[in-house]
């Protein structure tokens, strides 16, 4: 899906004469790569495609992030019940 093909490519004259079926292309089939002087300078990409892509790459950040926090060292730590009798709140229990 990710390799350039003649179906999948366009040029900036093409954007220029018609990006209004450039657009529907796009939305048909995901993305197409825009070349110039026969050199790929963007990938356009319709929004489905768009928000996956931006959802994965969040997940990862997330995972990332995750990953990090697990090396660094978390302290010894207090209880729920401590929090609460320092600040003055009453905990309900739970049958």
């Amino acid at each position: 899906m990710f390799i350039p093909t003649a179906k999948n490519t366009s040029t900036v004259t093409d954007m220029r004469v018609d990006a209004i079926g450039l657009i529907k292309d796009v939305e048909k089939l995901g993305m197409k790569y825009i070349f110039q002087k026969s050199k790929p300078k963007v990938v356009m990409m319709n929004m489905v495609l768009f928000e996956r892509m931006v959802e994965k790459y969040e997940d990862w950040l997330d995972q990332e992030r995750v990953y990090e926090l697990e090396k660094e060292d978390h302290g010894i730590g207090v209880s729920l019940e401590d929090v609460a009798k320092e600040f003055g709140i009453k905990l309900h229990n739970k049958v």
